[in-house]
């Protein structure tokens, strides 16, 4: 299973964008941050070119706090627990692009440091949106499967160095080429900046129910009206269970 889309500009509501501006979601903006966020999404509405792209690994096997996906190992104790009961993994790129970023530099340069800050933080934004539209369609795939999809973790996640960010790329490289732009520093950062590689477990569906409850998919998932949420969770999202993740 993969999928890949170009210029899928995803929703970004506006308590995302607040949070991610380290506002809370109750916060008025003044007629001057209001212009900045209008400006934002209106620009990037126009010049942004963002894509998702996803695939899939059969092979995962863990020992200690190695999860070896595709023959990559990955070192980190929390993804590893992820995996004890994981019978393979959906790797997802998604990026915002080059544009954003770019933009951001020129604001910056001409002394706009209020538009460079919109800019950045609406492009994390969109990468952060991007992979909540993944999961969603991957949790309908793997519910054809008799599965469910565990949530994502990625490299420069705590407990989990920047440094297997190849690694991670390198199994979606291997089953085709990117469709964007994407590439891995040798600081582990990657190129655009505003991009992320998230893995997913994959469990067989009775399994879930096993693991610690902060393992549970739908207790953190942000697609309230997901048909797939389980009833023990709905309306049970909270911004705050939402808040540790930025790009």
């Amino acid at each position: 299973m993969t999928f890949v889309e170009l210029n899928a500009h995803p929703v970004v509501t506006d308590a995302e964008f607040k949070r991610l501006l380290k506002v809370p979601a109750s916060f008025q903006f003044t007629a001057q941050m209001a212009e900045n966020a209008a400006w934002s999404r209106a620009w990037y509405a126009e010049h942004g070119r963002p894509w998702l792209w996803a695939g899939a690994v059969q092979e995962c096997a863990v020992a200690g706090e190695v999860t070896t996906l595709g023959g990559q190992a990955l070192t980190s104790r929390e993804l590893a627990r992820r995996f004890r009961q994981a019978r393979g993994a959906v790797v997802v790129a998604a990026s915002a692009g080059p544009e954003a970023e770019a933009e951001a530099a020129v604001r910056w340069a001409d002394d706009e440091p209020d538009r460079y800050y919109f800019m950045e933080t609406y492009a994390s934004a969109v990468v952060e949106a991007l992979i909540a539209e993944a999961r969603g369609r991957l949790c309908a795939w793997a519910d054809t499967r008799g599965e469910v999809l565990l949530p994502h973790y990625s490299p420069g996640y705590q407990g989990w160095s920047e440094a297997d960010q190849v690694r991670v790329l390198a199994l979606l490289l291997a089953q085709g080429a990117a469709p964007g732009p994407i590439d891995v520093l040798e600081s582990g950062m990657l190129r655009p900046k505003k991009s992320q590689l998230a893995v997913f477990a994959l469990a067989p569906a009775g399994s879930a129910s096993a693991e610690p409850a902060d393992l549970v998919p739908c207790k953190y998932c942000a697609l309230i009206k997901c048909e797939y949420r389980r009833e023990a969770h709905v309306g049970s999202i909270r911004s705050s269970e939402l808040g540790d993740r930025s790009s």
